[in-house]
């Protein structure tokens, strides 16, 4: 009985600082950021991700050589 005492007790302390950690970062990102926040507006902190299409990014790897050149001597 005393392993399964000592194994509850260690589970809901990790339990006990999983939530406190999720909370602090909750916290912290509600006050320094517009994550959770009801205005929708967006951050300009980011510069927005280009999209590559498929096509090109093709054509970018064809544009690399396979090999060095000559295949060299054994």
């Amino acid at each position: 009985m005393e392993v399964q005492e000592a194994s509850l007790a260690d589970f809901l302390i990790k339990l006990a600082m999983f939530v406190l950690v999720q909370v602090l970062v909750y916290l912290i990102l509600s006050k320094s950021s517009n994550v959770f926040s009801e205005n929708k507006t967006r951050s300009f902190s980011f510069k927005p991700a280009r999209s590559l299409s498929i096509r090109s990014f093709l054509d970018a790897l064809s544009d690399i050589p396979l090999g060095s050149g000559d295949p060299s001597p054994l």
